[in-house]
């Protein structure tokens, strides 16, 4: 049988090596051509290697998974969303007939996937679905973060302030706990960007307004459950105070 020509994008080396071993060690009818880390990447890999299919993490930094498709003016490969949204975002998915991985990624649900893609070696009509996609994408409720070898489920409205640390974020998260996601602070700034609880009022702070316990004007500092002491700066000052109807 031909092997299935696969190139896999995901911005985080952990979710690389872990779907590249599951598919080496699983997946025998796919041959990966190429991993990319980033979006500018990839797109030159799938020119040069026309593969059959893709397996592409949709929020990536500074491009994401649906900026990429629209690098190409005809989609002439399958594509297998990787995400880690929640049941209810990934209902979007089967309405919108598209194959979808879940972090943390299950054996059995990447077979059954690649089988799908052994049944389908090309998928028509394929764009006009991904507004489609996008669009019910922005009911998020969930997020995953890399925590310890696996990954932590966290519910948004938990979360109570994301830090910036240079290419990484700290999640303050529920009762004290805390993670650090290899993603830059920009990244959750767009991910959040659909719920109005979340506000950046600092450059290395976005917080939810849901969970503020005072506001010190004078001072310029929040303070959040958790006793979490946030700075507030001059730019982001007017619009944290006309959140908070001041």
């Amino acid at each position: 049988m031909n092997k299935i020509n696969a190139i896999l994008i995901d911005d985080e080396l952990s979710a690389r090596e872990n779907l590249t071993y599951l598919m080496t060690n699983f997946c025998s009818e796919i041959h990966i051509q190429d991993i990319c880390s980033h979006v500018d990447q990839a797109v030159l890999a799938i020119k040069k290697q026309q593969p059959d299919v893709v397996f592409l993490d949709i929020e990536m930094p500074q491009k994401n998974g649906f900026q990429l498709l629209k690098e190409f003016e005809e989609i002439n490969f399958q594509i297998v969303f990787i995400t880690a949204y929640d049941q209810y975002a990934i209902k979007a998915f089967e309405v919108s007939a598209l194959d979808y991985l879940l972090k943390p990624i299950d054996i059995d649900r990447l077979v059954e996937v690649v089988q799908k893609v052994k049944e389908q070696q090309l998928l028509k009509s394929f764009q006009p679905r991904l507004q489609v996609f996008s669009e019910n994408t922005k009911k998020v409720t969930k997020i995953s973060v890399p925590y310890k070898s696996d990954y932590a489920i966290l519910d948004i409205d938990q979360i109570v302030c994301i830090k910036a640390d240079r290419m990484y974020s700290h999640i303050f998260y529920a009762k004290g706990k805390q993670y650090t996601a290899s993603k830059k602070l920009s990244y959750y700034e767009e991910l959040l960007s659909e719920n109005t609880m979340f506000l950046r009022v600092h450059r290395s702070w976005i917080i939810n307004t849901a969970l503020i316990e005072s506001y010190s004007k004078s001072d310029k500092e929040l303070l959040l459950k958790s006793n979490v002491n946030i700075p507030v700066s001059k730019t982001y000052k007017d619009s944290l105070e006309y959140k908070l109807g001041m």
